[in-house]
């Protein structure tokens, strides 16, 4: 209806122009309306959290890996200084031991009839002693007194007899000492904080000095142990690093140091060669087999390094892989083609493409493209060492 229609019509149904512009009017407003509402804003552009890791740990070119025995770094086999009858033994193997907790007893009552032995003799001697000490006395008095009356000779065996008395004394003495250290040694009492490993005597069994008793050895600090052949042992030197799987746990990855080379070949004509496992857990256990991998420095190979297989993206072409280099003057990632050489546990060895000092992304990359602007997790800046950032 427009106005003319509205202004134009016939006496019954007349309306004024006011009125026809009051009708018009909220018309209006109503369509514009409708209008705005259908054109909504953009929506926000959605900036993904991703975490980064710095390229710095070379890999080198060989990667070897050999089967091992896991051991205690500290062990110890725990025994009496004394022997005799086992009273009690009270822990057994697997049970964690505070150190000065008691272990193991003997019988203690021979050790207390020596104590009782050796204290009454040396009372007899304190007494024969207290004899010699007043003869020798009233000698020397004689003497002084009427140099007639005794001889020389006397008060020397005075002396002497004196003498030999105060020696008894000692004698006694330091025995009485050794027996109630004896007594004391009944005790087998921890060393150190540590696991019973072994416990190789029961309760009513007659041991030896020395015979060992329990074997103990410090809780997550282990290492493997693996023979390597003549022909590589010129690769591994002290600090060396490596990995370390067990067959109970293949998917778990521990971190590793060489700390012991032997100089000595042994059978097959093979080396020992000792890792401190870093991150040992309660599921590393002396005696597990393990497998230690190396990866040895490649000379004059080019330069490779270690990148987590987690920051890998498919290959700019058929095949391949990519990266994603963060640039943190601009907060955007960069997809960076990279060739490498196999694959050591859940790393990739990377022979081109980066360069130490990249910052490449090592979580969140398949939802990335390149140029895209991201931003680092709330915990991480952008030059996070990336054994902590590794996703």
């Amino acid at each position: 209806m427009n106005r003319q229609a509205c202004c134009n019509r016939g006496p019954s149904s007349a309306l004024s122009p006011a009125r026809c512009l009051s009708i018009i009017l909220p018309l209006s407003f109503i369509i514009a309306a409708s209008a705005c509402k259908d054109e909504a804003p953009p929506p926000p552009e959605h900036i993904r959290t991703v975490k980064t890791a710095v390229v710095a740990e070379p890999a080198g070119g060989q990667s070897r890996k050999f089967p091992g025995t896991v051991r205690a770094v500290h062990t110890s086999s725990i025994s009496f200084e004394v022997g005799g009858l086992v009273q009690t033994v009270r822990v057994n193997i697997g049970d964690k031991v505070k150190k000065g907790q008691l272990l193991a007893a003997l019988d203690k009552k021979p050790f207390e009839l020596n104590v009782e032995s050796s204290s009454a003799a040396l009372s007899r001697s304190h007494a024969r002693f207290t004899e010699k000490k007043i003869a020798y006395e009233r000698e020397i008095r004689i003497q002084t007194q009427d140099a007639g009356a005794t001889s020389q000779k006397a008060v020397d065996q005075a002396l002497a007899a004196y003498e030999s008395t105060r020696q008894d004394v000692s004698f006694h003495q330091a025995q009485l000492d050794l027996v109630k250290r004896d007594l004391e040694k009944t005790e087998l009492r921890a060393p150190f904080n540590g696991v019973v490993s072994a416990r190789n005597v029961e309760p009513f069994e007659e041991v030896r000095r020395g015979q060992s008793v329990l074997e103990l050895f410090v809780e997550d600090e282990m290492e493997v142990e693996v023979k390597v052949p003549e022909n590589l042992i010129g690769n591994v030197s002290v600090g060396l690093h490596g990995e370390v799987r067990l067959p109970n746990r293949p998917d778990q990855v521990y971190r590793a140091v060489v700390s012991y080379v032997g100089s000595a070949a042994t059978n097959a004509n093979a080396f020992p060669v000792k890792a401190t496992i870093r991150d040992a857990d309660y599921f590393v256990r002396p005696g597990m087999t393990a497998e230690l991998s190396l990866v040895f420095s490649g000379g004059d190979r080019e330069p490779a390094y270690l990148v987590h297989l987690h920051a890998l993206a498919p290959g700019l072409g058929k095949d391949g892989w990519s990266v994603y280099l963060f640039d943190p003057k601009t907060s955007t990632v960069r997809r960076t083609a990279v060739e490498g050489k196999g694959i050591v546990g859940n790393q990739a060895v990377i022979t081109k493409g980066i360069k130490p000092g990249d910052i490449i992304v090592v979580a969140g990359v398949s939802f990335l493209r390149d140029g895209q602007k991201v931003k680092l997790a709330a915990n991480q800046s952008p030059t996070a060492d990336p054994s902590s950032t590794k996703p």
